[in-house]
């Protein structure tokens, strides 16, 4: 039906969008840094082209997107390596998809609306992000969304789970609850919260991005309300483990670990999201696209438990 191009491939959203892609009968095109990562990465899939190469190459991108009509830009950083590095990065896809006329699809997610001022967030919820990671996307949002020859989509998105969703503390949880020991939340274990499985964040992003309904259009988009207390209560259950939940509410501990681990530090001025209530309205993209895949806890967990379980071995 057509070409996409999807940076991130090594990613669980990157994997998944590509997975959607192929089954909606698009062409793909991954560009990659590391083939043995980009294999193990592919497996049960058929039919991707990988490029290997830097995302900063200029001319490389301009030459794989003369071939695309979309590109579904899934590449991420850990926390530690926002400042230096995601901005810079981001801009050389923006200018080079705009040269070549390619449609740009982005995720989004929560932290540019900083404290909620109501719930659920729709898309006019002012962007006033207090911490510097939401200052950075906020950065990032506005060189897509203000550039004058870029054809875009913003999907927004709550936290993902899922098979391939590796961020050192989601696959964390499973793999304590499977090897029965504690596991740890750092929040509040009974604010209202959503997850969403990550086939399904790839479906909704799919739908955004290829439709010319979602033209410089932004979407927020909702996961399953839950509360994280019922959600690893769950993962427990599935998991037919005698783990107990232990929930760290205070940032004091986050920062301590912080001494020893760069990510626990920067997670540190993001724990507000872990206490109070931030649910998305999916009111604009049920208009535009229909209603958004929503797979069920207990069947999104079970996945991500087998997969887990191959992938560490367990």
């Amino acid at each position: 039906m057509g070409t996409s191009v999807v940076m991130g491939f090594t990613g669980g959203l990157g994997r998944s969008t590509a997975k959607v892609l192929l089954e909606r009968g698009e062409k793909v095109i991954a560009l990659i840094r590391n083939p043995i990562k980009a294999e193990k990465y592919a497996e049960g899939l058929k039919g991707i082209e990988f490029v290997q190469g830097d995302a900063m190459d200029s001319v490389l991108l301009n030459k794989i997107f003369t071939h695309a009509e979309t590109l579904f830009y899934c590449l991420n950083f850990p926390y530690q390596f926002w400042q230096d590095n995601a901005r810079e990065l981001l801009r050389t896809s923006v200018d080079a998809a705009a040269e070549q006329d390619v449609k740009f699809v982005f995720p989004g997610n929560v932290y540019v609306y900083g404290y909620p001022k109501y719930n659920p967030v729709d898309e006019k919820h002012p962007w006033h992000a207090h911490t510097r990671k939401g200052k950075i996307r906020i950065e990032m949002e506005d060189m897509i969304n203000l550039h004058r020859k870029l054809r875009y989509t913003i999907v927004r998105l709550p936290d993902f789970y899922g098979p391939w969703v590796i961020n050192t503390l989601s696959e964390t949880w499973y793999k304590s609850a499977l090897q029965n020991k504690r596991v740890i939340y750092y929040g509040s274990l009974d604010i209202p919260y959503e997850f969403i499985y990550i086939e399904d964040a790839a479906r909704a992003m799919v739908e955004a991005g290829l439709s010319k309904k979602g033209e410089r259009q932004q979407f927020n988009v909702s996961g399953t309300e839950t509360t994280p207390k019922k959600y690893l209560e769950e993962i427990i259950k599935l998991a037919g483990s005698q783990s107990k939940i232990l929930a760290i509410g205070s940032e004091m501990y986050v920062a301590l670990g912080g001494l020893f681990n760069p990510l626990a530090k920067e997670f540190v001025e993001m724990m507000y999201l872990k206490k109070m209530e931030l649910l998305l309205n999916s009111s604009k993209y049920k208009q535009t696209f229909g209603e958004i895949p929503q797979t069920p806890y207990s069947v999104g967990i079970a996945a991500t438990l087998e997969w887990i379980k191959r992938y560490y071995n367990l």
